[in-house]
């Protein structure tokens, strides 16, 4: 969410999951093990173009990019960073980074600019969670980037993976501001179930397998 309640392709994190997703998840004692790597192979990078012909590529991330993440962060208003992270943040710690490039706890996309490949413009997760067959969507786009599309492709593009690539995944959880109009768009657009809430916050929950 945004602090003045206006609209961005920022989703967050919580660590309480909604009650939209009990009757997608299965008890812990029916899971098998699950494998090392969350996903079956790496999918191949995206390409696209913007509404303002800007061309973008989008790849699995790396340890080394670490730098230029945190450059796009310190880009990134404190709005947004609020939206993604439910706290004004600017910076992600290495530790916090090896967890995220770990394959073994989900999908993490880094995006850049076709023309210029050190600048980071975007990040997107596809994380495990303590709830079984379910993984967290959690997205930041730099502030100059927002609006053109990218953040629907984005979204998109990972309830994609997560249908054709992903290992073990059923149901995708979002959480976002109340007022983050333009992520409500793109997640209602993908058939997510909406949770009313009065609170600052909205739980959403995509189906990936009916």
């Amino acid at each position: 969410m945004t602090k003045n309640g206006t609209g961005s392709e920022v989703t967050g994190q919580s660590d309480n999951r909604s009650p939209l997703t009990q009757d997608a998840l299965e008890p812990a004692s029916a899971v098998p093990q699950l494998p090392v790597s969350s996903l079956l192979l790496d999918p191949p990078p995206l390409q696209m173009t913007t509404r303002a012909n800007r061309v973008t590529l989008t790849r699995m991330a790396c340890i080394e990019d670490l730098d230029q993440v945190n450059e796009m962060h310190a880009r990134c208003s404190l709005d947004s960073c609020y939206a993604r992270y439910n706290a004004a943040r600017q910076a992600v710690t290495t530790r916090e980074w090896w967890h995220l490039c770990d394959r073994a706890n989900g999908t993490t996309l880094i995006t850049t600019p076709v023309h210029d490949r050190s600048r980071v413009i975007a990040v997107t997760h596809l994380l495990r969670t303590s709830a079984p067959h379910v993984r967290e969507l959690g997205i930041l786009v730099e502030d100059s980037w927002q609006g053109q599309g990218l953040g629907t492709v984005l979204t998109g593009y990972m309830v994609n993976l997560a249908r054709t690539y992903t290992l073990d995944c059923r149901a995708i959880t979002a959480m976002t501001g109340r007022g983050n109009q333009r992520m409500l768009s793109i997640l209602r657009g993908l058939n997510a179930e909406v949770e009313p809430t009065s609170g600052p916050t909205v739980d959403a929950l995509i189906r990936v397998e009916e």
